[in-house]
């Protein structure tokens, strides 16, 4: 065996113990919750649910949920670390470029249009770039929708120089 699978394969063990470690924790966790639901209502509270041989990260991780008010999330955080841990995808950034700064309601709109043509699992993110001069460019994962008015020119521009040729 080489070198690198070697190495690759002590790298995923290592990544096995800690997912399992996590799991194992955030389950506990997640069963105290179940049985108890008011534990979520405040950081003091959710101490009593944490395993006491938790690391620290895994008790602040805890605590942050508590503090957010995700706690409620806690099945789903453990079932999507389960899933990454599997090689199966996480969520899908969704970056939108556009010429001039968007609304709160274009954003949102545009959120809830790629939410429906995609999933409910992307993570967005809003930059501006006034050489697009007008329009979006939008990427999802390795699929990008180019819409905006240099794209067009630039399409143009391409079909006159074929066709002077």
């Amino acid at each position: 065996m080489s070198e690198r699978a070697t190495a690759e394969r002590y790298a995923q063990a290592i990544l096995d113990a800690i997912v399992e470690q996590w799991q194992t924790t955030l389950n506990a966790v997640a069963e105290a919750l179940a049985q108890n639901p008011k534990l979520a209502a405040n950081v003091e509270s959710i101490e009593k649910a944490i395993p006491d041989d938790a690391s620290q990260e895994m008790q602040n991780f805890v605590k942050m949920l508590v503090q957010e008010g995700d706690a409620p999330l806690l099945p789903r955080v453990i079932a999507a670390l389960g899933a990454s841990l599997r090689g199966e995808s996480g969520p899908q950034a969704a970056d939108i470029t556009s010429a001039i700064e968007l609304g709160d309601a274009a954003k949102e709109q545009i959120r809830q249009q790629l939410s429906k043509q995609y999933s409910d699992d992307l993570v967005f993110s809003f930059d501006v770039d006034p050489s697009l001069m007008g329009g979006l460019r939008i990427r999802v994962g390795d699929q990008l929708i180019d819409n905006t008015v240099a794209n067009r020119l630039m399409a143009l521009r391409d079909m006159i120089a074929a066709t002077v040729r």
